[in-house]
């Protein structure tokens, strides 16, 4: 009986294991990349939300105070205040989602399950597969094209999907990535889309510059907060030209939302690299 269990650990070792906040272990921790490190993250504001128990997702729009988070504990999006986190609404998501994104076109929100992309406008419903399937993370919607922007991690492959509201996607292939990808935020960058992701065991943020067709590395930053330990959502908002981050501690396991802006300083070009869409 003892041999079994032994076997059955075995077995759960080699396979690893996803927990409460989508983060699996059998994907490995790879290498920062070097060179490149030409941003600064500037923390502006760090507060709580008691009110949600799990922080993954982020979202948020122009013309909104509210900051919504993805809690598949509650099973829910819930709005908070930024900088009080102070309830504002809550909306049922019955989908174990990890990451949202609000559409401002419809002012319908998308959320991402293991086998479907769902879109709440009043209720939910069904609209597509979701290409990234159980493994896709982090979202964010570009308003300007309406395209659903989202993080996919198997093993040591790391894809962006850019998703239109058909269904239809490509996706861009990251080579510097050094593990799980979590967070993603789209914003303008260079009269282009600029798209920031993070992973779940770091606390550096990895930029990319979108032109239509192709996507480049521009660097990453580092962003130092206390006693790190997972990183988990991350959004911009065009109102305040900010972005705001959630993670967890890792002694207290508290959790924090942090408010960040960004600048460059000198960008080491010769780590810059084209990425061409992939279908």
């Amino acid at each position: 009986m003892r041999y079994l269990v032994f076997l059955f650990a075995l077995a759960v070792t080699a396979l690893g294991w996803v927990d409460e906040n989508g983060y699996d272990s059998s994907i490995p921790d790879g290498t920062l990349p070097s060179g490149g490190d030409g941003i600064s993250l500037n923390i502006i504001d760090t507060f709580e939300v008691p009110s949600v128990v799990i922080m993954l997702g982020l979202d948020t729009h122009d013309g909104s105070n509210g900051l919504v988070i993805v809690d598949p504990y509650a099973s829910s999006l819930t709005a908070v205040e930024m900088g009080t986190g102070n309830p504002v609404w809550t909306i049922s998501d019955p989908y174990n989602s990890f990451g949202c994104c609000y559409n401002c076109s419809s002012s319908g929100w998308y959320v991402n399950s293991e086998s479907d992309m769902y879109y709440y406008n009043g209720a939910w419903s069904a609209v597509f597969p979701n290409p990234a399937g159980q493994n896709g993370r982090g979202m964010d919607f570009q308003n300007d094209g309406n395209y659903i922007w989202e993080t996919y991690s198997n093993g040591t492959t790391h894809h962006i999907y850019r998703i239109d509201e058909t269904g239809d996607y490509n996706y861009y292939t990251l080579n510097v990535i050094p593990g799980q990808m979590s967070g993603l935020a789209v914003f303008p960058y260079n009269d282009n889309l600029g798209i920031f992701v993070t992973c779940y065991c770091y606390n550096d943020w990895f930029l990319y510059e979108f032109d239509g067709s192709s996507l480049t590395y521009k660097g990453s930053g580092y962003l130092w907060v206390d006693d790190f330990y997972r990183s988990y959502g991350l959004t911009y908002h065009p109102d305040t030209d900010t972005f705001f981050w959630s993670y967890t501690e890792m002694i207290s396991q508290e959790k924090w939302i942090v408010e960040v802006e960004f600048t460059e300083t000198t960008l080491d070009q010769s780590t810059w690299g084209s990425i061409k869409a992939q279908f």
